[in-house]
């Protein structure tokens, strides 16, 4: 299992300090579970899931892996979670501000987001892309904000690996506080 990278450490390091009684995390998009099994070692309980499963994944387990679509609630493994994760997905989703909804309707505590900044980390499959202001094809971070009333959300600029600096790649780290 590969380590953590700096994305990772960013979004563990965006969980609640407070006591969360309830140590449960949703990840939507967990691709291979690199941070879900650090999660779960950590004392989280974990549902993990994805459009697809990987090799990675042995039944039963914790983290548990569960094949979702975000855009049916009745695919989801829980009804909620203490902190929801959904890294590098929303620009892939035509329908993500369906997607927010759901997100918004799954968090107890904390939803915590990830998307890339402009093109920075561009695929074939992005079909959004997110600016500090809206212009041609990027479309204003801080709509996020707006979905996400009447919560408090907060929103940040993340490297992913050390090498982003010299790129000027950058994903935005959301967090949106709802408990």
């Amino acid at each position: 299992m590969k380590s953590l990278d700096m994305r990772d450490m960013t979004i563990i390091d965006a969980f609640p300090v407070y006591d969360v009684r309830e140590k449960t995390i949703l990840n939507i998009g967990c691709g291979k579970g690199r941070i879900d099994f650090h999660l779960a070692g950590m004392g989280y309980r974990v549902y993990a899931t994805d459009i697809k499963r990987y090799e990675t994944w042995i039944n039963g387990s914790n983290p548990s892996f569960h094949i979702t679509d975000i855009f049916d609630l009745s695919s989801v493994p829980v009804s909620s979670a203490s902190i929801v994760v959904c890294s590098q997905v929303l620009e892939h989703l035509s329908g993500y501000k369906m997607a927010m909804v759901n997100l918004l309707a799954l968090v107890g505590i904390r939803l915590i987001i990830t998307v890339p900044y402009r093109y920075s980390f561009d695929s074939p499959d992005h079909c959004n892309y997110w600016s500090d202001s809206e212009s041609g094809m990027f479309k204003d971070i801080n709509e996020f904000a707006e979905l996400c009333k009447p919560y408090s959300t907060s929103i940040s600029k993340i490297r992913t690996k050390p090498e982003d600096k010299i790129h000027n790649k950058y994903d935005y780290l959301i967090t949106v506080d709802k408990g």
